[in-house]
């Protein structure tokens, strides 16, 4: 038996991360995970401003880059390093511990294999996690926009000649930046159509024309403030616009949390997944940090999470068999080997900002008012169900599709 494999039989002999707790004199053990970040560098998704650049996006619009690939393997390391290699997931990668959920776009189907694969690569074998995308109906991170009359009605109450037509995108956030009055010089040489091309090449390193570089934050704060109006968060904060965008998400993050913890109580053997993922878009982890009331301190209200930027929830229990929720950020695009994460547990909603992790109690009760639950959000009348988070019609609604080419 080589060396190798010695050292791969050796890793396997434990599960779970046992540390202890910086901010207990106990131990505390790891329970579970849940993991949102956004995908790696991609191309512009409508548009691509100068012929000249086409070599740097090989892939076509909207789809993921070189720089892309890179970071979000870089990224997966960096979860290795802190899941797989201390233990807390077996490194032979056992897809019964992990649920790797994808939004149905190539970008973000890509990012997901590559972290997943970089969390899993020994450099011996070739493995790949298997990554879920969309189910049938359902809203946990998109929805069927052309057929939710809520977000029209929510959109009429400021914009009130808006049509109920989203297509194509562009023209949509052009409409509603009109709509709020936000103007400047530079879009009389450069429509708010061209925008998001624009934003997108600066992004991965192509210098914008010098008038829109002149006027750089500008400019990126006012589309970042269309977004936040589209999407109910940050300046334009609206709980009611978030449910529809988030809500189900929201409940569904909680949830996992909750069927971790009572498994772990009833002591008794549950299909509830100790590690999940979903590799998703930037404005969904604006709305999460939002729900979570902590987007000023991470992002902030000016720009847009970066690429590759994460997510962190973590349920720990300790000794005495009380539980507490660990809550991180991280901003950057490239993922450092030792990455510092951004600590805001003591900063979510109904948590103490004396204590430096919220409890279990005080986290499960921190977002009510942004969540709902499956049959809610579209619907100008809502309709009550007799559900609880993912409980409504489980064994169905768990019939995914696999991930694959749009």
């Amino acid at each position: 038996m080589g060396i190798s494999w010695l050292l791969l039989l050796f890793s396997t002999a434990h599960f779970y991360i046992e540390v202890d707790s910086k901010d207990s004199k106990e131990t505390a053990k790891l329970r579970s995970v849940q993991i949102l970040f956004r995908h790696g560098a991609r191309a512009p998704s409508e548009q691509i401003t100068d012929p000249n650049y086409h070599s740097s996006f090989p892939r076509g619009l909207g789809e993921m880059t070189d720089r892309g690939f890179e970071n979000s393997y870089k990224l997966g390391r960096y979860l290795k390093k802190r899941y797989v290699d201390k233990g807390f997931l077996d490194p032979i990668m056992k897809p019964k511990e992990m649920f790797w959920r994808s939004v149905n776009k190539n970008r973000c189907l890509s990012t997901a294999s590559t972290v997943g694969f970089a969390m899993f690569d020994d450099q011996i074998r070739h493995i790949h996690v298997p990554v879920v995308t969309e189910e049938i109906d359902e809203k946990l991170l998109s929805y069927n926009i052309d057929n939710c009359p809520r977000e029209v009605e929510l959109v009429r109450e400021r914009c009130p000649n808006f049509d109920g037509n989203y297509h194509p995108w562009p023209r949509y956030e052009a409409f509603i930046a009109n709509c709020l009055n936000y103007t400047h010089p530079v879009f009389a040489e450069y429509p708010f159509e061209t925008i998001e091309a624009y934003m997108n090449e600066y992004k991965n390193s192509i210098p914008p024309p010098p008038l829109i570089e002149k006027h750089i934050n500008e400019i990126m704060a006012i589309y970042v403030n269309v977004t936040q109006f589209i999407t109910g968060t940050g300046n334009h904060h609206d709980p009611r616009m978030m449910k529809v965008k988030f809500g189900f998400l929201m409940e569904t993050l909680l949830e996992n949390i909750r069927e971790m913890k009572e498994s772990r109580e009833s002591k008794e053997k549950t299909d509830v997944k100790k590690f999940t993922v979903y590799s998703t878009q930037d404005w969904i982890l604006m709305g999460v940090l939002d729900s979570l009331g902590v987007l000023n301190k991470t992002v902030g209200l000016e720009v847009y999470p970066e690429y590759n930027s994460m997510i962190i929830i973590e349920l720990w229990e300790e000794k005495s068999g009380k539980f507490y929720v660990k809550t991180y950020y991280k901003k950057e695009e490239i993922t450092a080997e030792n990455h510092e994460l951004i600590d805001v547990s003591n900063l979510v909603r109904n948590c103490e900002e004396s204590e430096p992790n919220c409890s279990y109690e005080k986290f499960i009760r921190c977002c009510d008012d942004y969540k709902s639950d499956e049959g809610e959000g579209c619907e100008v009348q809502k309709r009550k169900r007799n559900i609880r988070g993912l409980s409504i019609d489980k064994a169905e609604r768990k019939k995914p599709l696999f991930a694959g080419p749009e």
